[in-house]
C-alpha cells in the first residue's frame, strides 16, 4: 500500500515539476527583439487561477535587469491592480491565457536606452487581486531575456528541477541562429544537431542522484552554453531522531548540531545552505522518524553564522520557524549598518524566499541586571511603544537615550509592540513570520537584549506584544501546507485553519486547539523570557483562540475552550517566570474576563471614547468609571495603539476654543492623564500621549504608515508644561505604592459630576490625595474637594501649600484645570527634558535676519517652521535652506527631516 501512494505522489509530482506553466514566442526571448506572445497554463504551478470563472485575467508584470539586486526587485512595474489593457490577457481555452508584449519589450515596459534586461517577471490574477496565478510554492514566474548575437536556452526543463527516480523528460533547447547544437549529460555528449536552431532528446532519469544538463551552441568556433540542474533524490532513510532533541535547532557541541523538522505527509526533505552551496545534494537528505525529519550537521565553524532553508518535496522552500535571525532577500538592504552591523549577506542568486541562520557557540550577552525584581503590577503605569515612530532614527539605540525621559515621567512599565520577525521593516508587527527572530529594522539581538537590560535598570518592567492569532504568508507553517488554488492554509496544515472559525482573522489564522500550535507558542513563550528576559507579554486578540465557531454577535460570548488554551499558554510562562505579567486584548463578556482575571491574568480595558470626548470638552464624556474595576486586574487606557488619539480628536472636534487653540487644548492633557494613571489597578499610555499628541491614526497615508515621532514637542512651552505635570502626576503612584495599592479610594466621575468637578481621592497612612478637574469647555465650575481634614495640603502641581480649616470648604476651578492636593509635601527633583537627538545635522545661523542652512551627510527631504504655539508656518522640501525673512521678530521651532529621521531646533528670527 505504501508504495503505491508514494507512486501516485512521485507521477504527480513529476508532472507539476517540469511542465511549462508559461511558454513564449519566440522561444528565446532577446531585449532588441519584437513582439512576444506570452502564455500562461493556468493549470501548472501554485493553480490559483486553475478552472478560473470570471472574465478578465491580467498580468502584473515588469523586467529583472542587471541593476535588480534580486530577482524580487521588480523594474517598471504598475502599481498591483492596474486594469489597463495593456496587461489584460486573452483567453485561450484549456485553463491557457495569453498576454501580448507588444511592439517591442522596450517600448511595452519603458525602458530606457542603457538598461539591461536579464528576465520577464509576472504574476497572474483576477481583476480584484483575490486569486493569483503563480509558480510552485506560491513563487513568482520568470522567463529569461537574452541580448543580441548567439544565446542558447533551455525550453524544457525551464528551471532546476526534483524529480522522482523513473521520470521521463523530453529535454529541449534552442538557439538564436543555426549552430551546431550538443546536449550534455553530466559531461557526456548524448545528442547532436548540425546548422540547427532547436534540440530534442528523450530521457528517463533512472536512478537517484544530480544530473547537469548542458545545453552548447557552436557557431564559426564560438561556442555559448546553458546549464540546468535535475535531482532525482533517494528513498528517505527511516531512522529514530537522537535522544533528547525537540523541533528546530539542536546545538550538540561548538562544532555539530542537529535539526529536526515536524512535515507530516511529506515525500522528501533535504537541506540546501551555506554548507553545500545551496544545491542538493545525497548526502544532506534529512532521514525520517514517522512524521518528523532530522539531520545532524557536523564539521560546522564554531561561532560561524550559517544560512539555510528546507527544501520539501522538492518545490517548497521554507526557512526553519525555530530560527533566531531571519534573513529576508526583500528588506535587508535597507537596513542600516549603523542599525544593525555586519549583518550576515542574503545568499543572492542561491534560493529565494526568507532563510534561516544557525550559529554554535553564539556570542552570550553580558547581563547588567541579571536579577529584575517586577514593580508592582496593581499600581503600573504602561508606556506603550512603537519603536518605528518612537524616535527619528527608528532604532534601539535611539530608544535607548530616551529612557531617561520615561523614567522622569514615571512609568514602570515598557509595552512594545511586536518586534518579532515580520514582513517588511515598516510595520506595526502584526504581520509576523518567525516567533524566535527579532525583527532586525531596529537593531541586533544583543541590541534588544542591551534595551531590555537598560530598561531594568531604570526599574522599568519590559512587556512583549506577541500575535498568536495570525501570521503572515511568509511564515514556514504557511508555506509548508499551502492551498495555492484559494490562497490560504491548506485542510491538512498541523498548525493554521484554512478558514478562522471566528470574524476577526488577518492573515492566516492559527489552530490553537492544535497540540503542535500549542507546543510551539509554549516554547515561544519560555524562550523570550530566558533569552532575552523578558517580564511579561500582551497577548493580541485572543479573541481568537478558539476553534469554535463565531459570529461578531456571539464571539464574545463564555468559551471555555478559549480558556483552556489561554491557561496552557499563562501556565507555560509562569514555568519559567512565576510573576509573569500576561494581559490579554480580550474584550469578551464580563464572566470569562473574570475566571481570567482571578486565574491572574489582566486584561485590556478601553475607555477611548470616553477619554476624547472628555479632551473635547464635550459633557457625554462619562465613563471613566469602566476604569475602577474589581478585581484590579483590567489594563485600562484612553488611548492605545489601535485608537484615534483623544488630542487630535480634541483638535478637529473640540468644543469652542479648544479645536481654535493649541495652548488651551493642551492644557487639558494632565486632566486626561490624572483621571486615568491615578485610577485604581494597572494603566497604560501611548507613546507622547504625555504631550498631547494629535496627529491622526490616519495621517500619512493610513493607519499603519509611519507616523512623526513627538520629541520636538519639548521645545514648546506649553507642551512640556504638560509632560511635566504628567510626570508629577504618574510619579505619584510610583512614589507611594502602597497607598494606592491599600489605600481607600473614593471615585465621583459620572456624568452627574461635571459640572460639579469630578473628583478622586485616596486616604492612607502614607499618603492622602483630592484630585479634582473641571472638563467643561469653558465654563469656570464651584467644585467641592471634602477634604477628609482640616490642615495643610499641598498643590502637587505647583508646591502651593492651601490651608484647609473647613473640610467643607469650595474651589473654583477653570475649564481645562486640574487641582491635585496631598497631605505632604512631594518633592519633585527633575522635569522633563528632551532626550539627545542623534539626527546628524548642522543648523546655523541660530538667530538670523533672513536664511538658515542646514548641512548634513544626508539629503534633507524638508525643512517646516512652526512658531511657539506649535502652528506650522512654513514648508520648503529638498533643499538644505529656508528663508525666514517675511516672518515676524521672534523665537521659532525648525524641524528638519531627512531619511535619517528628524530633529528639532530653535531659532530667533531678528
Amino acid at each position: 500500500m505504501k508504495k503505491v501512494t508514494f507512486s501516485i505522489i512521485a507521477l504527480l509530482f513529476s508532472i507539476l515539476s517540469w511542465s511549462q506553466i508559461v511558454t513564449s514566442t519566440p522561444a528565446l526571448i532577446t531585449q532588441n527583439g519584437g513582439s512576444v506572445d506570452v502564455v500562461f497554463d493556468a493549470t501548472l504551478g501554485a493553480g490559483g487561477l486553475n478552472n478560473f470563472t470570471g472574465t478578465n485575467i491580467y498580468a502584473h508584470t515588469g523586467v529583472i535587469t542587471t541593476a535588480s539586486t534580486n530577482t524580487g526587485d521588480w523594474k517598471h512595474a504598475p502599481t498591483w491592480l492596474d486594469n489597463s489593457a495593456k496587461y489584460q490577457m486573452t483567453p485561450l481555452g484549456s485553463n491557457k491565457w495569453k498576454l501580448s508584449i507588444t511592439p517591442s519589450i522596450a517600448a511595452y515596459y519603458n525602458l530606457t536606452a542603457s538598461e539591461v534586461v536579464t528576465k520577464l517577471a509576472f504574476v497572474f490574477r483576477n481583476d480584484t487581486g483575490s486569486k493569483e496565478g503563480k509558480d510552485l510554492g506560491g513563487a513568482n514566474i520568470y522567463l529569461d531575456v537574452f541580448q543580441s548575437g548567439l544565446n542558447v536556452a533551455f525550453s524544457n526543463p525551464t528551471s532546476d528541477q526534483f524529480l522522482p527516480v523513473g521520470t521521463n523528460m523530453n529535454i529541449q533547447f534552442s538557439s538564436t541562429e543555426a549552430a551546431n547544437l550538443n546536449l550534455l549529460i553530466n559531461g557526456t555528449s548524448v545528442q547532436t544537431s548540425t546548422l540547427s536552431t532547436t534540440l530534442s532528446y528523450p530521457y528517463t532519469f533512472s536512478t537517484a542522484g544530480n544530473y547537469i544538463l548542458t545545453a552548447q551552441a557552436t557557431v564559426a568556433g564560438n561556442t555559448v552554453s546553458a546549464t540546468k540542474n535535475v535531482f532525482i533524490p533517494d528513498v528517505p532513510i527511516n531512522q529514530a531522531r537522537p535522544a533528547g532533541v525537540k523541533d528546530g535547532i539542536n546545538y550538540i557541541n561548538s562544532t555539530s548540531a542537529t535539526l529536526v523538522l515536524y512535515a507530516p505527509n511529506k515525500t522528501s526533505v533535504y537541506l540546501i545552505g551555506d554548507f553545500n552551496n545551496w544545491t542538493t545534494q545525497s548526502s544532506s537528505q534529512l532521514k525520517k522518524d514517522g512524521d518528523y525529519w532530522w539531520i545532524t550537521l557536523a564539521g560546522l565553524t564554531s561561532g560561524t553564522i550559517y544560512g539555510y532553508q528546507y527544501l520539501v518535496d522538492g518545490n517548497i522552500r521554507i526557512s526553519d520557524p525555530y530560527t533566531e535571525l531571519v534573513l529576508d532577500p526583500s528588506n535587508d538592504q535597507y537596513i542600516s549598518s549603523t542599525i544593525f552591523p555586519n549583518m550576515k549577506a542574503y545568499p543572492t542568486g542561491k534560493t529565494d524566499g526568507l532563510v534561516a541562520t544557525l550559529q554554535t557557540t553564539k556570542p552570550s550577552y553580558t547581563w547588567e541586571v541579571p536579577t529584575f525584581n517586577m514593580p508592582s503590577r496593581e499600581n503600573m503605569v504602561i508606556y506603550e511603544v512603537l519603536l518605528r515612530d518612537f524616535t527619528p532614527e527608528k532604532s534601539l539605540n535611539a530608544a535607548i537615550n530616551k529612557l531617561d525621559y520615561l523614567k522622569t515621567l514615571g512609568i514602570t512599565a515598557i509595552e512594545l509592540m511586536p518586534i518579532q520577525e515580520f514582513d517588511g521593516n515598516l510595520s506595526w508587527g502584526y504581520n509576523p513570520n518567525h516567533y524566535f527572530a527579532s525583527d532586525k529594522a531596529y537593531g541586533t539581538p544583543d541590541t534588544y537584549k542591551k534595551f531590555i537590560d537598560e530598561c531594568h535598570k531604570r526599574g522599568f518592567a519590559v512587556i512583549l506584544d506577541m500575535v498568536f492569532n495570525q501570521a503572515s504568508g511568509s511564515c514556514p507553517f504557511a508555506k509548508l501546507y499551502w492551498d495555492g488554488t484559494n490562497s490560504r492554509p491548506a485542510a491538512n496544515n498541523p498548525w493554521m485553519n484554512p478558514v478562522a472559525p471566528h470574524p476577526y482573522s488577518v492573515f492566516n489564522d492559527f489552530n490553537h486547539s492544535s497540540t503542535f500550535t500549542k507546543e510551539y507558542f509554549k516554547r515561544v513563550l519560555q524562550y523570550w523570557i530566558t533569552e532575552y528576559k523578558i517580564d511579561g507579554y500582551r497577548m493580541d486578540l485572543t479573541k481568537g483562540f478558539t476553534q469554535n465557531s463565531s459570529t461578531e454577535a456571539t464571539a464574545s460570548n463564555y468559551d471555555q475552550s478559549r480558556i483552556d488554551n489561554l491557561t496552557t499558554y499563562y501556565n507555560a510562562a509562569k514555568a519559567v517566570k512565576t510573576d509573569v505579567m500576561f494581559i490579554l486584548e480580550h474584550f469578551c463578556n464580563n464572566d470569562e474576563e473574570t475566571v481570567l482575571a482571578n486565574s491572574g491574568m489582566y486584561l485590556w480595558k478601553n475607555a477611548n471614547y470616553f477619554y476624547s470626548q472628555s479632551a473635547m470638552g464635550s459633557q457625554t464624556g462619562s465613563g471613566f468609571g469602566t476604569l475602577n474595576t474589581t478585581p484590579r486586574s483590567w489594563v485600562g487606557y484612553a488611548e492605545s495603539h489601535d485608537e484615534e488619539r483623544n488630542f487630535y480628536n480634541a483638535k478637529i472636534n473640540g468644543i469652542g476654543v479648544i479645536s481654535i487653540d493649541s495652548i488651551a487644548r493642551i492644557k487639558r492633557v494632565p486632566l486626561n492623564i490624572a483621571f486615568t494613571a491615578l485610577m485604581p489597578g494597572p494603566k497604560m499610555i501611548w507613546q507622547f500621549g504625555e504631550m498631547g499628541y494629535d496627529y491622526s491614526i490616519n495621517s500619512n497615508g493610513g493607519r499603519t504608515n509611519e507616523k512623526s515621532s513627538a520629541w520636538g514637542y519639548l521645545n514648546l512651552v506649553h507642551r512640556k508644561a504638560a509632560a511635566d505635570a504628567c510626570a508629577k502626576i504618574i510619579s505619584l503612584k510610583k512614589s507611594y505604592p502602597t497607598a494606592f495599592t491599600l489605600g481607600t479610594y473614593s471615585i465621583s466621575v459620572a456624568q452627574s459630576d461635571w459640572n460639579t468637578g469630578r473628583r478622586i481621592a485616596l486616604s492612607h497612612t502614607d499618603l492622602s490625595m483630592v484630585m479634582m478637574g473641571n472638563f467643561n469647555a469653558s465654563a469656570t465650575i464651584t467644585a467641592s474637594p471634602n477634604f477628609p481634614k482640616t490642615g495643610i495640603w499641598y498643590n502637587l502641581l505647583t508646591g502651593d501649600e492651601l490651608n484647609v480649616t473647613n473640610t467643607g470648604t469650595t474651589i473654583s476651578i477653570q475649564a481645562g484645570d486640574l487641582l491635585i492636593y496631598t497631605d505632604r509635601k512631594v518633592n519633585f527633583t527633575n522635569a522633563v527634558n528632551n532626550p539627545k537627538t542623534l539626527l546628524d545635522c548642522n543648523v546655523f545661523p541660530t538667530v538670523t535676519v533672513g536664511k538658515v542652512y542646514v548641512t548634513s551627510p544626508n539629503i534633507v527631504k524638508n525643512i517646516k517652521v512652526y512658531n511657539m504655539q506649535g502652528l506650522l508656518l512654513k514648508t520648503v522640501s529638498n533643499i538644505p535652506e529656508v528663508d525666514l525673512s517675511t516672518l515676524c521678530t521672534g523665537i521659532y521651532l525648525m524641524e528638519v527631516s531627512t531619511f535619517e529621521g528628524k530633529g528639532s531646533y530653535k531659532i530667533v528670527k531678528q
